[in-house]
């Protein structure tokens, strides 16, 4: 009996390393899969937030582009009060000049920012030149008086000011006859 013992241990190892093979072959597949799914979990990790960020992204656009869209429809109210308080005299318009005020004060918050224009030289991305004039007080191109106020939005222009320019003859004719 002591014999028989070996003899059904030895048939169990012959066929357990067929076992192990199939076992080691399966875990190699289970462990591929596992990479390929864990890769395609990155990914889809990855689209969400790239999804998620762009999403986000319009949604600032689009507020964007309706604060602008208001700002703008509401500048011919601030210029409307502007004409006001230049015209009205008194407590009226005192109350106007602080309504005007109070109006514009929010307007900034939201970022609107007037465009400075007089006394400073001519800029074609910031003033519409509408006029130009002779005027020997100041130099070439030096915005003399500003006809409507310009805006910017967002560090955007959102209205170019419309602006008379000087024009000096005398330092043109000046130069024509150095010539």
């Amino acid at each position: 009996m002591v014999d028989e013992a070996p003899e059904q241990e030895a048939p169990e190892t012959e066929a357990g390393t067929p076992d192990l093979a199939r076992l080691m072959r399966e875990l190699e597949d289970a462990r591929k899969r596992s990479e390929d799914f864990l890769t395609r979990l990155q990914y889809l990790q990855a689209e969400v937030e790239n999804t998620r960020k762009r999403a986000e992204r319009d949604v600032d656009q689009a507020v964007q582009r309706a604060n602008e869209g208001l700002i703008a429809r509401l500048l011919p109210v601030l210029d409307d009060l502007d004409a006001a308080v230049a015209s009205t005299k008194g407590k009226a318009g005192k109350g106007l000049a602080l309504l005007r005020e109070n109006f514009v004060k929010a307007l900034k918050e939201f970022g609107l920012e007037e465009i400075p224009a007089a006394g400073i030289p001519f800029d074609p991305f910031v003033h519409e030149g509408i006029q130009q004039v002779n005027d020997e007080t100041l130099p070439d191109n030096i915005v003399k008086d500003v006809v409507r106020k310009g805006y910017t939005f967002q560090k955007k222009v959102l209205r170019p000011a419309q602006v008379v320019v000087a024009k000096n003859e005398r330092h043109e004719s000046k130069g024509e006859q150095d010539a």
